[in-house]
């Protein structure tokens, strides 16, 4: 038997491994210690051993068999209090001291428990920790009748109440946490990527008990900014991302910056460069900024979406705006401007606040060698990234994309 890992059926068990295991009671005498349906068989030497608890799989509904072996007495305990919440029992120790532990259903005949004793706010935040941290927007009601209807037992208002601030807390301490990991993962990106560029920069903030400069934002907590691109065979090329503080003119200026630094955009090469986009809040007057003179497109997508937003809507409305974007030629453009004109004629004059040259082939400059109308290659990197925006910085920035 090799530590940590030890048996429930090791009756020799001293002060010493108090620590590192929980013990099930049963009635020895009752059980025939040679019976296969109590033998898992060893991946290595081809020895039997008991079947162990894998806290990855098993944890969420812990299904419990005969010498079962546990890593440590925390392990046993919580998988203990999991089996309790999904199964309706409202269980008690009897017995914890250093060489058993015995619990058992407090119901008499062991029947479901509607308020179970075993609920509480530390317990009922860590099970819905991450449930919290996707809808936070949920109301105490809302995740009071959540937990209600998916666990089968009674929390009150207070619990509920309690539950969420908890898991709030302990969502801030790992955020806090993962912050202070910042420096060793550049480090870390040095040692194994050196070609790569990132850039952290500080807040003029301080921490209050160390008087070190606070985390405002990295490129390589808030918005995620991304730049992609096209490589030679027409596929998704991602550049370069940024964690920020916002999606502002300052954030997008300070990724902008670098951008064009690692692309070689100059004074006398920003002609040859072309962005398209939705124009985010901040974006528009962070080009004029820092690379005023490359071209830019408006997305086409987001242009008919904010055409529907101002009262223009409909699908005829919807082909004449494409028919016009798709246009590769002045007059071809002229004769499709003029069927959106006959169908609308606010319409129209709406539109012609948006200069041509931003969304419509028939304007593009003759330089440029790309005619793509929408953005989609970002809305696919952004859908790619969809499960890594709720982690905390470190997980987000190594999350592995599909």
């Amino acid at each position: 038997m090799n530590d940590p890992e030890l048996n429930m059926t090791d009756p020799e068990l001293t002060k010493e491994h108090e620590e590192q295991c929980e013990i099930v009671s049963y009635d020895w005498d009752e059980i025939n210690f040679s019976d296969d349906a109590f033998v898992v068989e060893s991946d290595s030497d081809g020895e039997s051993k008991w079947p162990v608890f894998r806290e990855a799989t098993d944890m969420n509904d812990p299904e419990f068999t005969l010498g079962m072996t546990f890593a440590s007495k925390k392990q046993f305990r919580e998988a203990v209090q999991n089996s309790g919440f999904k199964n309706g029992k409202d269980i008690r120790t009897i017995r914890n001291d250093a060489l058993r532990v015995i619990v058992e259903c407090s119901q008499d005949g062991c029947s479901w428990v509607w308020e179970n004793s075993m609920v509480k706010a530390a317990v009922v935040a860590k099970r819905w920790a991450k449930q919290l941290n996707n809808n936070p927007e949920w109301m105490m009601k809302k995740f009071r009748d959540t937990v209600t209807n998916e666990e089968g037992f009674y929390l009150s208002d207070q619990q509920a109440h309690r539950a969420m601030w908890k898991a709030k807390k302990q969502r801030i301490g790992d955020a806090e946490d993962n912050f202070k990991k910042i420096w060793s993962y550049c480090a870390e990106i040095d040692r194994t990527n050196s070609r790569t560029r990132y850039f952290v920069k500080l807040s003029d903030l301080q921490d209050g008990e160390t008087g070190q400069e606070r985390f405002l934002r990295i490129g390589s907590g808030g918005m995620l900014l991304t730049a992609v691109g096209v490589d030679a065979n027409d596929s998704l090329f991602p550049l370069a991302y940024a964690i920020v503080e916002g999606e502002k003119r300052e954030s997008w200026s300070w990724f902008l910056k670098f951008l064009a630094e690692d692309l070689g955009i100059t004074k006398d090469t920003e002609q040859d460069y072309t962005f398209i986009s939705d124009k985010q809040k901040g974006l528009m007057p962070a080009f004029e900024e820092i690379i005023p003179g490359v071209e830019h497109r408006f997305c086409v997508r987001h242009l008919h979406s904010n055409m529907k937003v101002a009262g223009f809507q409909g699908k005829a409305l919807k082909d004449a705006l494409w028919e016009c974007a798709r246009a590769t030629t002045l007059n071809s453009y002229t004769s499709a401007l003029h069927k959106l004109r006959a169908l609308d004629e606010e319409a129209c004059q709406w539109l012609g606040d948006k200069s041509p040259t931003e969304w419509s082939r028939s304007h593009f400059s003759s330089h440029t060698h790309c005619d793509m109308l929408v953005n989609n290659i970002c809305e696919s990197l952004n859908a790619a990234l969809l499960g890594a925006r709720d982690q905390p910085i470190i997980d987000c920035l190594e999350c592995d994309t599909p």
